[in-house]
């Protein structure tokens, strides 16, 4: 097997931390195929996943390193529901259509636990909860986001007030908040590699260094796709989950999605007795500002903090950027913590902010857009494809009212970048 080093992937703590890593050959040959999933990223790999189990064969090509997107520098974040508000979902499709979708994130956020128990994949420990802080000082508004979320879709979440938040989260900047104990966090590119190992002993294949360039459909009926490598796959079915790397492959994906670069920061190892006085909290924290801060102490006592967008960023001042930042929630760590790692990546987002998962034409399938909320979404999309593929479940459909909507196309970094802006002049006013 042709091996790679490890710096194929990007800087990241994850790369320098993951479990489980092996490299795939580049596709230099003509296969056949049941399916060939474009893109190994969680959506690709859990589309590949859910097939296999189901007894249909697999193909999937990758143009970089399983897991080298998004899937494998997010923050960690296993949570229910999608990038989009969960209020303003119901008003779009209704109660029941909504409580449906959000159903799915839930089972997929207990499939995920159970993946990673039954697959034995090293990705933990699984430290539980993630809380949403406000902060402002207006805890009537935040029990009804509670009450509402609780009645319409039966998450479980629990009001905490300021005393409480601030009892785990030694800043004044916080007030009230909103915890969720079923979500929970992860090292992401471990999980990713569990996958895909998973995949392949079931007798899926993959192939890495494979960037699809071209999708044709053959006199048959079947697909062919012509891999930058040199090789093809002919496969009755062909699924795009590449993202926002769609370039060149199809249009209409391309121009229904836009770019969201965001960033994050690990430190150093911080003295235990800093975190005592700072972030106190083995939970996930997320705040509810239109341009938030998320963030997490790792099992190492590091902290990983994320946030901000931009067009571009010099990938040397990210870590001093996002440093900032934590120091004006927890200015107790100034002199006190050091940051190691900066990296960013880029998500994709439609404008209604729903995952897009569909088919375009017989056969021809797409699972993409998850930015911002995948982890649990991305195993939603593969359940989705895989499903309606091997076993003729329709379920899929309930993402029919999300479809490819214009989103700028040459001008969407653009549009992402001032739609941010607004968000922090929102922030700022609002203060």
């Amino acid at each position: 097997m042709l091996m790679r080093k490890p710096t194929d992937y990007i800087d990241t703590y994850y790369r320098d931390t993951m479990q489980g890593a092996r490299a795939y050959d580049p596709l230099v040959d003509t296969v056949q195929a049941d399916v060939c999933v474009i893109g190994g990223g969680l959506a690709g790999l859990n589309t590949a996943l859910g097939l296999v189990e189901r007894g249909r064969g697999a193909v999937v090509i990758e143009a970089a390193r399983i897991g080298w997107g998004a899937s494998g520098r997010n923050g960690g974040f296993v949570a229910k529901g999608y990038a989009c508000d969960l209020a303003k979902l119901k008003k779009k499709v209704g109660l029941d259509h909504a409580r449906a979708l959000v159903n799915l994130t839930k089972d997929a956020r207990a499939m995920i636990k159970t993946r990673i128990n039954d697959l034995n994949i090293p990705c933990g420990p699984l430290r539980p909860g993630v809380l949403t802080v406000s902060w402002k000082d207006n805890p009537d508004a935040v029990r009804a986001i509670v009450d509402d979320m609780n009645n319409s879709y039966d998450l479980g979440f629990e009001f905490w007030g300021t005393d409480k938040v601030r009892s785990q989260c030694h800043t004044d900047k916080y007030f009230d908040g909103v915890y969720s104990p079923g979500d929970f966090q992860f090292h992401p590119l471990t999980y990713v590699q569990g996958l895909a190992n998973n995949i392949v002993e079931r007798g899926g294949k993959i192939y890495e260094g494979s960037k699809a360039t071209k999708i044709t459909q053959m006199p048959s009926g079947r697909w062919r796709i012509e891999v930058g490598s040199g090789g093809v796959v002919e496969a009755e079915h062909v699924v795009l989950c590449c993202s926002i790397y769609v370039n060149g492959l199809d249009k209409r994906l391309r121009n229904a999605a836009f770019p969201v670069r965001t960033f994050v920061m690990v430190t150093e190892p911080v003295d235990p007795a800093d975190l005592k006085t700072s972030i106190d909290t083995e939970h996930a924290i997320y705040d509810m500002r239109f341009a938030s801060d998320y963030y997490r102490v790792l099992p190492d006592n590091r902290i990983m903090w994320g946030g901000r967008v931009s067009v571009g960023r010099d990938p040397a001042k990210i870590a001093e950027l996002l440093h900032g930042d934590m120091l004006k929630v927890y200015p107790q760590l100034r002199g006190r913590v050091k940051a190691e790692y900066g990296w960013s990546g880029d998500l994709c987002y439609a404008p209604h902010k729903m995952p897009q998962i569909g088919q375009l034409a017989p056969n021809y399938w797409y699972a993409t857009c998850f930015g911002g909320h995948g982890l649990a979404p991305t195993t939603v999309g593969g359940e989705m494809i895989a499903g309606a593929i091997a076993d003729k479940d329709d379920r899929y459909k309930l993402f029919s009212p999300f479809g490819l909507n214009f989103a700028g196309g040459p001008l969407a970094p653009y549009i992402a970048q001032s739609v941010y802006w607004w968000w922090r002049a929102r922030d700022y006013i609002g203060g």
